[in-house]
């Protein structure tokens, strides 16, 4: 049936309307990208981008679940863009694109292409920080060693039209860092939401939502709870249906 490979596995979700194929060892999708999905918000006939796309798992998801805005994924690792062009043919998303690149290098370039919202699921570990993958398509996923945290707001920054939004998932230990770092490139935070892996825990991310040249009032949404005991809540089970 579909064209995989012995190195992957297909995964599929959401009533078996997504399928995802991804390689068996390497960088893999996790529950962060299906929450950051659920937070963004598209407006009709708005334009979005997704950087560091990945498997092309957020573009595709946004597809089968009824957005039929234009999505553009970039991606900089080749194996990842290969895989992202397999899943977009798989799911039939006509209104998804991808391009290889490095956005660093490429937003000048597609300025022009006239983005309301970017989304970024980013690599969360400082360059020199933290345990290394031992894979790279591992290692440039989760550490700074492509995108650091100001390379990626400049970017969207750049990117974005005025009034633009930026959608951001990201550990809850480098919130004021973030911030502090996005105020700077005109990203004002107009709207927070903590992540907690259980009631009674700690959150340890939080999703975040920017607008270019915004005003300073922020909302802080309800927490959102990941499981219930051993199972997953019912807000995160609704997302894979």
């Amino acid at each position: 049936m579909e064209n995989i490979h012995r190195d992957e596995t297909l995964d599929i979700l959401c009533n078996e309307r997504l399928k995802i194929i991804q390689k068996k060892k390497g960088y893999r999708f996790s529950i962060d990208a299906i929450i950051l999905a659920n937070f963004v918000t598209l407006k009709r006939n708005e334009r979005a981008l997704d950087i560091g796309t990945g498997c092309g798992i957020i573009p595709i998801y946004l597809a089968v679940n009824g957005k039929t805005n234009r999505i553009t994924g970039v991606e900089i690792q080749e194996e990842l863009y290969g895989l992202a062009l397999k899943n977009k043919e798989l799911n039939g998303c006509d209104n998804v694109d991808f391009i290889k690149g490095d956005i660093r290098e490429m937003a000048d370039s597609i300025k022009n292409m006239n983005f309301h919202v970017v989304f970024s699921n980013p690599p969360f570990t400082k360059e020199n920080t933290g345990r290394r993958c031992p894979r790279e398509s591992r290692l440039l996923a989760r550490h700074e060693s492509t995108l650091s945290l100001e390379s990626l707001l400049n970017s969207a920054s750049s990117i974005l039209r005025d009034k633009g939004r930026l959608y951001l998932i990201y550990p809850v230990r480098r919130l004021g860092e973030l911030v502090y770092t996005a105020k700077a490139k005109r990203l004002e935070p107009k709207k927070i939401r903590f992540i907690h892996p259980r009631h009674g825990e700690k959150a340890n991310l939080f999703l975040i939502e920017f607008i270019k040249n915004g005003g300073i009032e922020v909302i802080v949404e309800k927490p959102l709870y990941i499981y219930e005991n051993i199972y997953y809540t019912q807000e995160i089970k609704s997302y894979y249906q």
